[in-house]
């Protein structure tokens, strides 16, 4: 199937669902059912809410589970293969439905596992994408698997604002319909919880924060998850003095050969007097908080150093952005390569492996 077919069948799906429905634009609805009548004043000895963010240690992935009260919110959900990971996580918490599933942006590192968290949980009540349509087989697998449990799915526009439980929750991008860079597609979003705020910000890049800083949006926040692994498209100067965090977490996977976190990014994070938290050294990374109070545990007692990339090595690491074929020569390519086909001559595959098992060959430019 060639990208135009795929493309024109992702539109009529959409369109299926928006018909049927299922698929909303704004606002997001709330997951707390309606009041009938004013609840008298909680007494003084009740148990406060307590708001547990979990960053989870996916390797060079993405993965945070928001829990409070009965109710949850997945953001991305780990690397193509990492299902079993991702649902041990899910069950070591007792989480078997989820309020919201928050796909930032559809590539593989933040969506690869999404499907078998459709596939398991017993109820989502709402998933949240950009609109945004992808090429890519776990794309496909993932929107065939939303429309199939009839789960709603609802593109969100910057300025919406929903609840989880009394966490109030403001989308802050993306702000613009169309971009070069499937990054800046990221949905970002703030959350608010008495006095305490987390930003969770996908893999948005330089152009995404200048576009959040020009809508004048509330940014300053006391945890940033940062932007794209640390990498240095990401958390330029301005955004990280508007968001000034107390803490900023960085998930990467150790001795990733793509050097992140960038000494750029962590320069600037450590003269913004910022303590900063990666989980190829501390691990899974939970913030727990009251509204008031915020604390902090690490799943490794002490920072790790991160593997030495080695100077060899005869399978090169996987791409999080997948790979481009070209159809004619049966050549692939890094989504970064210069020497690209023309878009209807395009090929899109997950792995590596998929593209070799298509009989595609690595291009000697770029050496995917």
């Amino acid at each position: 199937m060639n990208k135009k077919t795929i493309v024109i069948t992702l539109t009529i799906v959409i369109a299926i669902l928006l018909t049927a429905g299922i698929l909303y634009n704004n606002p997001l609805p709330p997951n707390n059912p309606p009041a009938t009548e004013t609840p008298p004043p909680s007494p003084p000895d009740s148990n406060p809410s307590i708001l547990e963010v979990i960053i989870f240690d996916v390797g060079q992935a993405d993965c945070t589970l928001l829990k409070t009260d009965n109710y949850t919110m997945l953001i991305d959900a780990g690397n193509t293969g990492q299902d079993r990971l991702i649902l041990n996580y899910l069950t070591e918490y007792g989480i078997t439905t989820l309020d919201y599933l928050v796909a930032t942006h559809p590539h593989a590192d933040h969506i690869g596992s999404m499907t078998s968290v459709v596939n398991t949980m017993d109820t989502i009540g709402t998933v949240i994408m950009p609109n945004k349509p992808h090429t890519t087989r776990t794309y496909e697998n993932l929107i065939t698997a939303i429309e199939e449990k009839n789960i709603p799915l609802t593109i969100p526009n910057p300025g919406d604002v929903f609840q989880l439980g009394e966490a109030n929750i403001e989308v802050l991008a993306p702000n613009s319909a169309t971009y070069a860079d499937l990054n800046e597609y990221s949905i970002v979003l703030r959350v608010e919880f008495g006095d305490t705020s987390f930003l969770f910000t996908g893999d948005a890049g330089t152009i995404s924060e200048n576009e959040q800083l020009a809508a004048e949006f509330s940014l300053k926040t006391d945890v940033l998850k940062v932007g794209h692994h640390g990498s240095r498209t990401s958390t330029i100067q301005q955004y990280l003095t508007a968001v000034a965090p107390s803490y900023a977490v960085i998930c990467c996977g150790a001795g990733n050969t793509y050097g992140h976190p960038h000494t750029e990014v962590m320069t600037r994070l450590t003269a913004a007097n910022t303590q900063i938290y990666r989980t190829d050294q501390h691990g899974t990374i939970t913030f727990t908080t009251n509204g008031k109070d915020l604390t902090l545990s690490v799943t490794k007692d002490s920072p790790q150093p991160p593997t030495p990339t080695p100077t060899t090595t005869t399978t090169p690491p996987p791409s999080p952005e997948g790979y481009i074929g070209n159809k004619n020569s049966q050549i692939f390519h890094l989504p970064s390569c210069t020497s690209l086909p023309s878009e209807q001559n395009r090929i899109y595959f997950d792995t590596r492996q998929e593209a070799i098992d298509a009989n595609y060959r690595p291009c000697g430019n770029c050496k995917p």
